[in-house]
């Protein structure tokens, strides 16, 4: 299973002069909470992730180390994660490359229902699965959860 590059929420944090009380503020946690996430001790939620990434105006691509360009995003970041989207763009990309939901499954070490409970929008994809799905099949983070 895929580990996030944890340390560039350190490294972004530390370059732009931020503690992480600064970052535990933003995300309404405590300190320890986002010191969890940095150490990689928890996996931070997608939601927090989301806010980190549009704090910094960076892609989720590059925060989690799937991507190494650090240009800042000049979109409009999406606030808030839109469940129906994210579950859209991966049921779509399910059948444009022909892949069933087993398939996916047996990609990300899941079951087949987490998978049609992530397509159907019954709950949003945890962070590790979206990494994993973003890493096996070579798919952005931010296409995925409807950042670009």
């Amino acid at each position: 299973v895929v580990n996030m590059n944890f340390k560039r929420l350190k490294e972004i944090r530390t370059y732009e002069g931020l503690t992480q009380q600064n970052i535990a503020d933003i995300l309404n946690v405590k300190r320890a909470t986002y010191a969890g996430w940095e150490t990689g001790k928890d996996i931070m939620p997608l939601r927090q992730l989301n806010k980190v990434a549009n704090n910094y105006q960076i892609s989720l691509d590059y925060l989690t180390g799937l991507s190494d360009n650090d240009q800042k995003m000049k979109s409009k970041l999406n606030d808030e994660i839109n469940v129906e989207t994210v579950a859209k763009n991966l049921k779509q990309y399910r059948k444009e490359n022909h892949l069933t939901q087993t398939d996916v499954a047996e990609a990300l070490q899941t079951t087949q229902s987490n998978i049609h409970k992530y397509e159907t929008g019954k709950c949003l994809i945890t962070t590790m699965y979206a990494l994993e799905f973003a890493k096996h099949f070579s798919y952005s983070l931010d296409e995925l959860l409807g950042r670009k």
